[in-house]
């Protein structure tokens, strides 16, 4: 900064707030009161500021200026001793194009001062009722802007950015919603992420929209905002699943107070979020699965499942065990939880069939204090069925061959039963290693009461690469290899094949033409 020179002005740059005439400083206002010439961003600025200024000041819209025509009024009035104010949009250092007006009055030996204001992303979080930094969510907040016809660097374009994770505030964009949405998603954000703009954040007519990253574009248009707003983007914007902080917490020692051992209830117990997943795949889990994964601060599961959604969630603490391991795994969840961290254990399928939801429930009691969530999801036996036809349009029966949990005799007892009273059969977790022919014991079985050429299907990676199904008699599924992610369809009595689907009759009348 140039050094004040004794009987001449000063020129102040002062930064107008967000939009609202009173978030102002009361600084810069002050200096608005006292100046005799005012040059404001008028396309930006509040014009209710100009209210403040004195009757004789002059008063000049930089909207209609250019920098050198900026300059030179102020150059005249400092010449005259006049006291100059600069008047920029929210804080002049965040996209205020202050630093060549600086150069240029450096150069002219004309001095000059900063006086900050509350930059329109401190007003967008106002406006959304949103803390930026949520202890478990985001330490950290990107402020940028797309390349328009002012580029960026190639290091900080949106992509790179996007590949932290953490919150973003993005300025100057409003009207490259889509291109913008694509470079979000490319660089990592899943489409689902929560996002939010803000157009004229504290002014009268401020508007919020929350929406997903994918969803932006659409959300811009349906509302017709273009221009004048910041976006919002990361899993803070939902406000949810952040860990408490330290800095209140009883048992937390500061330089102001020591903290207490003795204080009941010191931390709050996380929630344990019990999630069916689907078949795996993104597409197929629901929003409130994918909604409580992201704002967890732990994903658990088996290490096949929690490999599949890795991806979606990098930032995540991620806790797994092998299979036979389920009731470990259960307990160090549990465990997350009593340290304050809102845990999802996830499930492949549903978590209330032949998931984790039923021995977490047992378990729940031994930790007090931490609340448990059922998510559904979408089981095997639906998820396959979908892709074969519809094989489950009347009563069915759904059994599985592993003898892990399970006496065997009781499995064939209800093998047998199932087909004694003509249910279609669906069969999870035919064959492995450990017990190849218990899928042919029970086709065997079942062929007691139901016909040779009864019409049967498989599903094979349901919802997953390389997803494959056949439609086939109970004689030859007998003899087909199967394993642990081929789910098998037993039809009934009245179960047909019409083209490539298997379908099981509801029983519906129609009268055809």
């Amino acid at each position: 900064m140039a050094d004040r020179k004794k009987g001449y002005s000063m020129v102040h740059i002062v930064g107008a707030g967000p939009g609202a005439a009173d978030l102002i400083t009361v600084r810069g206002a002050r200096l608005l009161k006292e100046a005799d010439v005012i040059i404001y961003a008028g396309s930006l600025v509040n014009r209710e500021l100009l209210e403040l200024a004195r009757k004789d000041a002059q008063i000049y819209d930089s909207a209609y200026m250019t920098l050198e025509q900026v300059m030179e009024v102020i150059k005249k009035g400092w010449k005259e001793g006049r006291e100059i104010l600069r008047l920029h949009t929210g804080d002049p250092c965040v996209y205020g194009a202050i630093r060549e007006q600086m150069d240029a009055m450096d150069h002219e030996g004309i001095p000059y001062e900063i006086c900050p204001g509350v930059s329109s992303f401190c007003g967008a979080a106002a406006a959304l009722g949103m803390e930026y930094t949520l202890p478990g969510i985001s330490q950290s907040v990107v402020i940028t802007r797309m390349a328009g016809r002012t580029p960026v660097p190639e290091r900080e374009s949106i992509g790179r950015f996007a590949a932290h994770g953490s919150t973003m505030v993005i300025f100057l964009s409003a009207g490259m919603t889509g291109e913008l949405s694509d470079e979000l998603m490319k660089g990592g954000y899943p489409g689902d992420t929560p996002a939010a703009i803000v157009y004229k954040a504290t002014w009268p007519d401020e508007k919020t929209v929350r929406c997903t990253v994918a969803t932006l574009k659409e959300t811009a248009d349906r509302e017709g905002i273009h221009k004048t707003a910041l976006i919002v983007v990361g899993n803070t914007v939902a406000q949810t699943g952040y860990e408490r902080s330290k800095l209140y917490d009883p048992a937390f020692t500061t330089g102001f107070r020591a903290g207490r051992e003795d204080v009941p209830g010191k931390m709050e117990p996380g929630t344990l979020y019990v999630v069916g997943m689907g078949p795996g795949e993104k597409k197929q889990m629901t929003g409130q699965a994918l909604e409580v994964m992201g704002r967890c601060q732990v994903i658990a599961g088996y290490t096949v499942y929690v490999d599949l959604v890795r991806g979606l969630f990098p930032q995540k603490e991620f806790l797994t065990t092998a299979m036979t391991r389920e009731e470990e795994r259960c307990r160090k969840a549990f465990e997350c939880c009593m340290e304050g961290k809102n845990t999802a254990m996830i499930c492949s399928g549903d978590a209330g069939v032949y998931g984790m939801a039923g021995l977490i429930l047992e378990l729940a009691q031994q930790y007090p204090g931490v609340r448990v969530r059922i998510v559904p999801g979408i089981t095997a036996a639906c998820a396959g069925a979908a892709v074969l036809g519809a094989p489950l349009m009347h009563d069915f029966a759904v059994i599985s061959l592993s003898d892990r949990l399970t006496p065997l005799e009781d499995i064939w007892n209800r093998v047998e039963a199932a087909a004694k009273s003509d249910f279609v059969i669906c069969l999870y977790n035919p064959a492995s290693k450990g017990r190849p022919d218990f899928f042919r014991q029970a086709c065997t079985r079942i062929l007691k009461y139901r016909k040779g050429d009864t019409v049967c299907g498989l599903a094979v990676n349901i919802g997953r690469e390389g997803e494959e199904t056949e439609v086939l008699t109970l004689e030859k599924l007998k003899d087909r290899r199967v394993d642990m992610f081929t789910t098998v369809y037993i039809g009934n009595s009245h179960s047909m094949q019409i083209g490539s689907y298997m379908v099981t009759p509801r029983g519906y009348r129609y009268e055809g033409k």
